[in-house]
C-alpha cells in the first residue's frame, strides 16, 4: 500500500536525519572575579554501556540505565576532583522531576580526551523531551534534549512489523496485515511513536483491501461458465465466512473501532450488501443443482444410459421411505435409514448426491406439511412400473397417501404392496403401516397405546415379566386392536417360548384377518417344529380370509411340498408366480416341485429361470447340479 510504503520511508528518513548522536552542551563553571579561571562547557551524549555505534534502540535500552557519555568541550579535561565534587551537580529534569546519576564509569582518557559514562534510571521516558541542568553556584544551567524515535523502545520491532504488514498488504494478503495492525494497536509500549494514530487508518484501509478482493471472487464464481454449478456453490460457501468476518470482526470495542464511525459504516454497509446477494445467488445455484440431481429421478429414465441408475435409486427410495416410524407423524423431520448394501450402492452407482439431495427436498416438504414426494414423480413412476420385479409404485404411493392422511387410498396401496411383494423386509414395513392406518381410521384406544409403550420400555429395561403384563393388559382395555397380541406373540418369540408365541398370533390374526405378519409368524413357528399340516392350515386361513399374497401362496406350497403333496403345492408355486413373475425364489420352488414329482424337464425349466432372473445367487445352480445327478442315477 502506497501509504504504508510513505510511513516506511518517513520513519527511515528520520533516522537518517538523527544519525547524529543526540548531544545537549551546557556550562559547567561561570567565570571567576576579573574572568579568571574562565567559563567552562560539558557535553552530554546518548549513549550505551558498551559505547557501540551506530546507537540503536536496542544497544540504548539495554542494560540497567540510560546511559550518557559526559566529556568536556574545548581545551579543559576531567578529572578525579571534579568527578567527586561537581558531577553530582548533573541531573536531568523531565515533567517537573529530577533524576539523579544513579551508576557512573571509573573516569576515562585517552587520544580522543576525558570522559565518563554515567546511567539516570529508567523512570524517565526517552520519548518526551527532557533537560540537562547542572548546578552552578545556587542557579542552574540548563539544555534541553530530545531523542529520535529511533532510539526509543520498540522503534526496531515497529519498522520490522510495519515491513512484514507492508508485504503482506503488497501480496494481498489483507488478512494477516488486519492482524498485524490489530497486535500493533494492542501494544502499549507503542503508543509514544507518532505513527501509532495511523494504525487505526490503516487497519480499516486493509479490510478495503480484503473485502474487494472477496468481492471480486464472488464474481468470478458466480461467472464460472467453466466451473460445475456444484463448483461454482462450493466456491460460494467458501467466501460467506470470508464476508462474515469482515462484518464481526471490522468493528472492534476493544480497540475502540465503533460501527458508527463513517468509513467503517460504508464497509459494513457494502459488506452486509455483498452477503444479501450472495445468499440469494448461493440459493439460486442450488435450486438448478438440485433440480439437475433430481429431474432425471422425477421424470423416469427405465431405458438408455440411465436406466440401471434409475432402477437402483428407485429399490433405495422405496427401503428409505419405508424406514420411517409410522407411528410417528408429528416429528420435526423424517428419519431415513437404509441397509449396509444399499448404502453402499448409492456410491457404486454414483448416487449419493442425488439420493441426498431428493431426500433433502422431501424433509423440507414435510416440515411444511406438504406432501413428501415431488409433483409427477408417482405418475411417471407408474408408467415405469414394468421396469420392475417389485411394486415400488405402490410401496411410495402407500407412503404418500399415508402422510397425506388420505388412508383409504393408502391401505389399498398397501394391499398391492403385501399382493406382489416378495421381500419380506418390506412386506412387514407395510403391514406395519396397515397397522396403523386403522389405529388411525377407527380411533383405537389411546391407553393401548400407551400401555404398548410401556411394554417396550421394560423389554429394553429387561423385565420380560412387566413387559408381558402390560401387552395382555393393553389386549384387555382394546379386545378389537390386534397390535397388542402380535406384539406379545414377538415377545415370547424372542423368550424362547414358541407356544405362547402362536398362541398370540393365532389371537392377533383371529382380530385382523389381513394381519400378514402374524400369519408369517406363526407359519415360521410350524415351520420350525416341522408341522407341515398346522403350517396348511395356518396358510388356508389366510386365503380364505382374503390373504391372497404371493407371500401366503408360497408358504403355503412350501407346507405342500413338506407334506408330500406336490400338486397342491405346485399350484399354489403356480399361482405365487403369477402374482410375482421375475421372482427367483418361486421358480427354485416350482424346480424342486417338479423334480419331486420326477419331472425333471419342468424342473430345469424353472431353474433355468431362476439362473437368469439372478445369475449371482447359488440355490438354483445347485439344484441344477442335484438335478444333473439324479438323472443320472435314474438310469
Amino acid at each position: 500500500m502506497k501509504i504504508i510504503s510513505l510511513l516506511l520511508a518517513t520513519l527511515v528518513l528520520a533516522g537518517a536525519l538523527n544519525a547524529q548522536v543526540p548531544s545537549a552542551q551546557f556550562k559547567v563553571r561561570e567565570s571567576g572575579l576579573f574572568g579568571l579561571k574562565g567559563e567552562r562547557y560539558a557535553k552530554l551524549e546518548l549513549s550505551s554501556l558498551s559505547h557501540t555505534l551506530p546507537l540503536t534502540d536496542t544497544s540504548v535500552n539495554a542494560g540497567q540505565y540510560y546511559y550518557f557519555q559526559f566529556s568536556p568541550t574545548g581545551d579543559w579535561a576531567l578529572d578525579g576532583d571534579f568527578v567527586q565534587d561537581e558531577m553530582p551537580k548533573l541531573a536531568l529534569q523531565q515533567n517537573n522531576q529530577n533524576f539523579q546519576i544513579g551508576w557512573k564509569s571509573n573516569l576515562k582518557t585517552d587520544s580522543s580526551g576525558s570522559s565518563i559514562t554515567v546511567g539516570f534510571p529508567k523512570d524517565l521516558k526517552l520519548h518526551l523531551p527532557f533537560a540537562v541542568l547542572f548546578v552552578l553556584n545556587g542557579d542552574s544551567s540548563k539544555a534541553e534534549m530530545k531523542i529520535p524515535q529511533e532510539y526509543w523502545p520498540g522503534y526496531s520491532a515497529l519498522i520490522s512489523a510495519l515491513k512484514e504488514t507492508e508485504k503482506a498488504s503488497g501480496t494481498k494478503r489483507f488478512r494477516d496485515a488486519i492482524a498485524m495492525y490489530e497486535h500493533l494497536m494492542q501494544t502499549d509500549t507503542l503508543h509514544m511513536f507518532p505513527q501509532f494514530g495511523e494504525f487505526k487508518d490503516r487497519r480499516t484501509q486493509s479490510f478495503d483491501g480484503y473485502i474487494n478482493e472477496t468481492s471480486s471472487a464472488f464474481q468470478a464464481a458466480v461467472r464460472g461458465t467453466t466451473s460445475t454449478l456444484k463448483e461454482r456453490i462450493s466456491q460460494i460457501d467458501l467466501l460467506k465466512p470470508q464476508f462474515q468476518f469482515a462484518v464481526d470482526s471490522l468493528p472492534n470495542v476493544s480497540l475502540k473501532v465503533t460501527a458508527e464511525e463513517t468509513s467503517v459504516k460504508v464497509l459494513l454497509d457494502r459488506t452486509k450488501d455483498a452477503i444479501i446477494k450472495l445468499k440469494g445467488t448461493r440459493d439460486s445455484l442450488q435450486r438448478a443443482l438440485d433440480d439437475q440431481n433430481v429431474r432425471w429421478i422425477s421424470e423416469g429414465a427405465p431405458t438408455g444410459k440411465n436406466g440401471p441408475q434409475f432402477e437402483k435409486i428407485i429399490e433405495i427410495l422405496a427401503y428409505a421411505f419405508s424406514s420411517l416410524d409410522f407411528g410417528d407423524t408429528i416429528s420435526h423431520a423424517p428419519n431415513f435409514t437404509l441397509p449396509t448394501d444399499l448404502q453402499s450402492a448409492l456410491t457404486k452407482f454414483n448416487l449419493q448426491e442425488s439420493y441426498d439431495t431428493f431426500l433433502r427436498q422431501a424433509s423440507e416438504r414435510y416440515q411444511k406439511r406438504q406432501p413428501l414426494l415431488p409433483p409427477n414423480f408417482l405418475t411417471n413412476l407408474r408408467r415405469d412400473s414394468a421396469a420392475f420385479t417389485l411394486p415400488y409404485h405402490s410401496m411410495l404411493t402407500a407412503i404418500q397417501n399415508y402422510y397425506n392422511g388420505a388412508y383409504p387410498a393408502a391401505l389399498e396401496a398397501v394391499r398391492q404392496v403385501l399382493k406382489t411383494c416378495y421381500d419380506p423386509e418390506l412386506s412387514r414395513r407395510f403391514d406395519q403401516m396397515r397397522v396403523f392406518i386403522n389405529l388411525r381410521m377407527h380411533a383405537s384406544q389411546p391407553e393401548a397405546m400407551v400401555l404398548i409403550d410401556e411394554a417396550a420400555a421394560a423389554e429394553k429395561a429387561g423385565d420380560k415379566d412387566l413387559a408381558s403384563d402390560r401387552y395382555t393388559a393393553a389386549m384387555r382395555i382394546a379386545p378389537e386392536f390386534a397390535y397388542p397380541a402380535y406384539l406379545c406373540g414377538r415377545l415370547f418369540v424372542r423368550n424362547g417360548d414358541p407356544i405362547r408365541a402362536r398362541s398370540f398370533f393365532e389371537r392377533a390374526y383371529a382380530i385382523d384377518s389381513l394381519y400378514i405378519s402374524a400369519y408369517r409368524e406363526a407359519w415360521s413357528l410350524c415351520q420350525s417344529s416341522g408341522n407341515y399340516k398346522a403350517m396348511i392350515e395356518v396358510l388356508t386361513r389366510a386365503l380364505s380370509k382374503g390373504n391372497d399374497f404371493w407371500e401366503t401362496n408360497l408358504n403355503l406350497g412350501i407346507a405342500y411340498l413338506g407334506d408330500g403333496d406336490l400338486p397342491k403345492a405346485i399350484k399354489q408355486f403356480e399361482r405365487a408366480l403369477d402374482l410375482s413373475p421375475s421372482n427367483y425364489q418361486t421358480n427354485v420352488q416350482l424346480g424342486l416341485a417338479h423334480q419331486a414329482a420326477k419331472n425333471f424337464l419342468k424342473a430345469r425349466e424353472y431353474y433355468n429361470k431362476a439362473i437368469f432372473i439372478d445369475p449371482h445367487r447359488l440355490e438354483a445352480v445347485e439344484a441344477l447340479q442335484k438335478l444333473d445327478e439324479a438323472q443320472k442315477t435314474s438310469h
